[in-house]
């Protein structure tokens, strides 16, 4: 007899349980746009404003795109960076993106001695080459990271006219103190991988 109401029980059990899971969706779907509720007169669905801190992401209700998911695109199209050090200074390097930056980046980090020339630019020649897309920049200016050629990395630290050509790799973000840190003859410069 006690078989038979428990079999009984787990019949109406298995008959709900499809309903119950149904809620516990719409109470989820709750807890990550705040108050969930049906509009009766157009079975719509309508957001209220409450948030559940434990929901690790909020939804963008126009797109119902998680905005997590949008924070991710907007860092993945963000500039790619690199940090340069001399000494105790640190400076950003915003990347271009081209062939010959990502090849920089998989060859970091580095710690170059760079060599000085015409008290206008630090430069250190790789014994491999990149690739490259040089042309004449006629303007360079004060933190610009070049190639000349294809294997000869310059970093500026004063602005001139020029009529070489270049491959741009990127330009740092702000430029202060750069010539003082990097001083007069060959200087030792460490290259990281930024953000």
């Amino acid at each position: 007899m006690l078989e038979k109401v428990l079999t009984n029980e787990r019949k109406k059990v298995k008959k709900i349980m499809p309903i119950l899971l149904f809620i516990l969706c719409v109470i989820a779907l709750a807890g990550f746009s705040g108050k969930f509720s049906l509009n009766p007169l157009t079975s719509e669905p309508s957001m209220g404003t409450a948030e559940l801190s434990s929901v690790p992401f909020e939804l963008d209700i126009q797109g119902k795109t998680p905005l997590a998911e949008q924070d991710a695109k907007t860092k993945s199209d963000a500039p790619q960076t690199v940090i340069i050090q001399v000494g105790n200074k640190r400076f950003t390097v915003i990347l271009y993106d081209n062939d010959s930056t990502q090849e920089l980046r998989e060859r970091l980090p580095l710690i170059l001695n760079m060599d000085e020339l015409n008290g206008i630019e630090k430069f250190y020649f790789f014994s491999e080459k990149f690739p490259t897309d040089s042309k004449q920049v006629g303007n360079v200016k004060t933190g610009d990271l070049m190639l000349y050629g294809s294997d000869c990395l310059v970093l500026f630290y004063r602005s001139f006219s020029t009529s070489y050509n270049y491959t741009r790799l990127g330009y740092i973000e702000d430029v202060t103190g750069l010539a003082n840190a990097l001083g007069n003859g060959s200087v030792e410069v460490a290259f990281g991988v930024g953000d």
